[in-house]
Order: C-alpha cells, then sequence, then structure tokens
C-alpha cells in the first residue's frame, strides 16, 4: 500500500473538501497519513505559524521510510520555509516525491537543487481545481502507484511558430514563485539543457515580460532545450486577452523552441509534471520518463 504524507505547508485548505478527497484516496487504496496545520500555532505569517508550516513540511520530507508527501493546496508561505529547514537532515533522509503545484513549487525547487529529488508538479485536493473523476488526477494516482519505480507521463503541446523537437531534463513551475527563487541557494545555477515549462494565474502579461528580461539578462535562457508555456489564466477579461498573445512575445524574446499547453497550470485539467524527469517533445506531445537511480 502506497504511503501519503499530506501537508498544507502554503494556504489553508477547505477542509470539508480536503476530508472528502482525502477519504476518497484512502478508499483507493492508498494509505493517509494526514499532517495538518494546527489553528492553536496561530496565523500562518507569525512566527509560530512559520516555524508550525516549516515543522509539517520537515517531519515529512525527514521520515525515515519512502513516501509520497501531497501537499494540499497553494497559495502562499513555502518560500517562508526555505532557510529554516535543516537540509543536513533532509539529506540523510530516505527520498521522497513531492507532490503539488502553485506555491508549493518553492519546496519542489529547492528539493530538487539541494537534494536531487524528483517531484510532481500536479494538483491538490484541498482545491476546488482536484477533480475526483479527472483524467489529470488519475494520471496523478497512476505515478503515485509507480513510484518509486519507474514513473511516465504526457501533455499535448502545440508550436509556437516553426519549433523543431526538443529534448532535455524536465523542470519548472509557477513561473512568479520560481522567479523569487532566482539568484538563491534553491533555485538551479544553470538550466543547461532544462525544458523549462511555466504556469502561472493572475498575473499581467507586461510582469511576466518583464520577468523574463530579467531571466534572459541573467543568462537564464542560456542553453535551454526547450520552453513549454502552460495556462497564464487571469480573472480580468482584458488582462486574459493580453496573456493570449503572451506566447508570441516570449517566443520572439528567446532563443530555444517555444511551445504552449492547454494541459497544466492553476486550471483544470493539470497534468503532472516530472521535475528532474527525461522529457521530449515530439509530435504535437511532451512525454517525460523517470527511473529510479541505480543502487
Amino acid at each position: 500500500m502506497r504511503r501519503i504524507v499530506v501537508i498544507d505547508p502554503c494556504g489553508a485548505a477547505q477542509r470539508a473538501l480536503l476530508d472528502r478527497n482525502l477519504a476518497a484516496l484512502a478508499a483507493a487504496g492508498f494509505e493517509i497519513d494526514a499532517r495538518l496545520y494546527a489553528r492553536r500555532a496561530g496565523h500562518r505569517f507569525d512566527p509560530d505559524g512559520v516555524a508550525a508550516r516549516r515543522a509539517l513540511v520537515e517531519s515529512a520530507l525527514a521520515d525515515a521510510e519512502p513516501a509520497i508527501v501531497l501537499c494540499a493546496r497553494g497559495g502562499y508561505g513555502g518560500s517562508d520555509l526555505l532557510d529554516g529547514l535543516d537540509w543536513a537532515r533532509l539529506e540523510r533522509a530516505a527520498p521522497k516525491l513531492l507532490a503539488g503545484c502553485s506555491d508549493a513549487g518553492a519546496l519542489q525547487c529547492a528539493a530538487w537543487t539541494r537534494l536531487g529529488w524528483p517531484s510532481l508538479h500536479g494538483p491538490m485536493p484541498g482545491s476546488t481545481l482536484w477533480r475526483p473523476g479527472g483524467a489529470d488526477v488519475a494520471s496523478l494516482l497512476d505515478a503515485f502507484r509507480r513510484w518509486p519505480g519507474a514513473v511516465r507521463g504526457s501533455i499535448a503541446v502545440t508550436p509556437v511558430g516553426a519549433c523543431p523537437e526538443a529534448a532535455g531534463t524536465l523542470f519548472g513551475g509557477c513561473f512568479t514563485v520560481l522567479g523569487d527563487l532566482v539568484g538563491t541557494p534553491d533555485f538551479p545555477p544553470s538550466l543547461q539543457g532544462a525544458i523549462l515549462f511555466v504556469e502561472d494565474v493572475n498575473e499581467s502579461a507586461p510582469r511576466l515580460l518583464r520577468a523574463w528580461n530579467q531571466w534572459r539578462r541573467m543568462g537564464l535562457d542560456r542553453g535551454l532545450a526547450a520552453l513549454v508555456l502552460g495556462g497564464f489564466t487571469h480573472r480580468d477579461d482584458a488582462e486574459a486577452d493580453a496573456l493570449e498573445r503572451l506566447p508570441g512575445w516570449l517566443a520572439q524574446r528567446s532563443a530555444c523552441p517555444v511551445f504552449r499547453s492547454a494541459d497544466f497550470g492553476h486550471l483544470a485539467p493539470n497534468f503532472p509534471l516530472m521535475l528532474g524527469a527525461a522529457a521530449r517533445v515530439e509530435d504535437g506531445a511532451l512525454r517525460w520518463f523517470h527511473a529510479p537511480r541505480a543502487a
């Protein structure tokens, strides 16, 4: 039986929704170990709240046994926790598969950069975007059942302009969450050979273009195998219209092939993508594969 440790290190999950979805996971044959934030710790952003959230993360990641660590939802708060984690202790722990997206991506980026642990960008059970009967959730659970063995997945992609095929190591997440880690020990020093996938929510096209200009001026686009753009969604219709043109504008500012996909982001479906997996883009699909390292 696969064990899933569920934590809420970022925003507060909708508890009734989370409880229903965790009960469904248990009925599907998973062992659920929920380690959720205690309200008595105070506000999540206060020092005691940050310490309590950090303790949740460290207790899950430092576990002696392999496990899947599933974040209940995103929101804000992942980057609060990075400096105080005992990374030396985590280096001695059994590798964990950290699953989630949005602000949980800060933890995933740090786990990949510091520990070499792969993680899954995908749906979270404390969010309304978790659809119990959805193909994206089914794909995530299939990955859970296969891990720590070989895991694979795919999404549909469309080239922006004349794009050749691409191959590289998959890396990415929420663009602004990743951008806030650039230049820190929690972000890779180079993205050489990476297929970078990014998505975001409620950010305007000008702000995203400004951020990409910074990445380029820092040389982070140097050697990228490809850039894959997921959902960039916004509640404002005018902003949403501009975001429809964003892939073309980013392609004009990028030396690597650029693709777009409606299969991931702060939306449904949000098919899993594994940081650290070997990936290839060809024939209208991004396919990824990850096998355990030989002992």
